[in-house]
């Protein structure tokens, strides 16, 4: 064995675990699910499967319910994800430029104290705060916005305003990783040169912060678009999304092979919009002189 071939070797049995564990957590799991997605019905108490059929697939590109949801989802995971993009970059900013080094630890625990909170604790907190006669509502009234005896609950509004305060600490964090690499000579050189706050954050923010933008734009849009627990409380049967027929498939109609084969068309459905995304955030970085 030469001296070149050592590395190598060593390299591949290095990354064998990993290469495993993602054999385990993702090509399994994919590979089941797509199996199950051709299941007649449900599994029964003995284990055993009734049969095969495709069934699943015609039922679902046939039904109009599924459609109207999925359009539906996807229009309020596109419309989280903007709205915690145009928030966070203003913040992701401050933090990483403006803030003085000694407050950036205590801004950055403020943003991911909701971490630290169960999931539904947090729903149901802001369920109190926007219930009628809540604090926001009262609010509201005395301005004379809205009335303070009605209520925004269970609506889409509803499960939008929930969606973004439980992501957006999601997309800060990742833009401000971003962000704070940004050396600041180039920010000073393109200030210097005479160029304004939009051409220098279209020119060198933005293109040096994508890799940032695309991994909140991941961690928000999938989640967003899949969720279901935020429209069934906080929505009701006004705030339904596709997450939530896909949870009755399993949890109330016991139809596993239906409910498996919406998550699959789903999956591929939002690996498509991911790709459709991620390409035309690179054709406008290249636009602009960016960097693929």
């Amino acid at each position: 064995m030469t001296d070149n071939e050592k590395p190598i070797s060593k390299g591949g049995t290095m990354i064998l675990p990993s290469s495993l564990l993602f054999l385990c957590l993702s090509l399994i799991p994919l590979g089941m699910l797509i199996f199950f997605s051709f299941i007649d019905g449900n599994i029964n108490m003995s284990g055993e499967i009734r049969g095969f059929t495709i069934e699943n697939l015609t039922r679902m590109f046939s039904s109009f319910t599924f459609t109207k949801l999925m359009f539906k989802s996807v229009g309020i995971g596109i419309l989280v994800t903007v709205i915690c993009i145009v928030i966070s970059y203003p913040t992701a900013w401050g933090i990483a430029k403006v803030v003085k080094s000694k407050y950036k630890n205590l801004l950055m625990m403020l943003i991911i104290v909701p971490f630290f909170t169960s999931q539904l604790l947090l729903i149901y907190a802001i369920m109190v705060i926007f219930q009628a006669k809540g604090v926001i509502m009262t609010l509201l009234g005395s301005l004379n916005l809205a009335d303070s005896s009605t209520s925004i609950l269970y609506s889409n509004l509803a499960v939008i305003i929930v969606l973004v305060y439980e992501y957006l600490p999601y997309m800060i964090l990742s833009l401000y990783t971003s962000i704070e690499g940004i050396d600041d000579n180039l920010i000073s050189a393109s200030q210097s040169l005479g160029a304004g706050r939009w051409n220098t954050f279209k020119n060198i923010v933005f293109p040096m912060s994508i890799p940032g933008l695309l991994s909140g734009i991941l961690l928000v849009l999938v989640p967003v678009t899949g969720s279901f627990v935020e429209p069934t409380l906080v929505g009701g049967p006004n705030g339904m999304m596709v997450g939530s027929l896909i949870n009755s498939q399993f949890t109330v109609v016991l139809n596993m092979g239906y409910g498996a084969a919406l998550s699959f068309v789903f999956l591929i459905i939002l690996s498509i919009i991911m790709a459709v995304i991620k390409k035309s955030i690179n054709s406008a970085n290249k636009s602009i002189g960016g960097m693929e």
